[in-house]
C-alpha cells in the first residue's frame, strides 16, 4: 500500500532541546527547539515524546501550533523530557 501525505526526509530527525528545566507543574505551553533556533512541525503526529519515560499521545497528551508545545497537564518539576521531531517543516 502506498503512503499517503507528505513522506517523511530521510536524516531529518532531530532531537528537540531539553525543557524540563522549566517544569514547574502550572506551565503548559513551551516553545520547541533545536540547538536554541525555534522549529515547527506540519503535524503534532511528527513528534515522538516522552516525559518521565512515558511516551505521550499527539492531540491527547500534547498538541503543536507553529514552534509551541502544549501539554494537556502540566508536567511537574524533576519530570524527565525526551523528543525527537520526524521530518521536516
Amino acid at each position: 500500500m502506498a503512503y499517503i501525505g507528505r513522506g517523511l526526509e530521510s536524516g531529518a530527525f532531530r532531537q528537540l532541546d531539553d525543557i524540563s528545566s522549566s517544569f514547574n507543574g502550572s506551565t503548559t505551553a513551551f516553545t520547541m527547539q533545536v540547538n536554541s533556533a525555534n522549529v515547527s512541525v506540519g503535524d503534532v503526529n511528527q513528534i515522538i515524546l516522552s516525559l518521565g519515560g512515558v511516551i505521550q499521545k499527539p492531540d491527547t497528551d500534547f498538541t503543536i501550533s507553529s514552534s509551541t508545545l502544549t501539554f494537556t497537564t502540566a508536567p511537574v518539576a524533576n519530570t524527565s523530557f525526551f523528543a525527537i521531531l520526524l521530518g521536516s517543516d
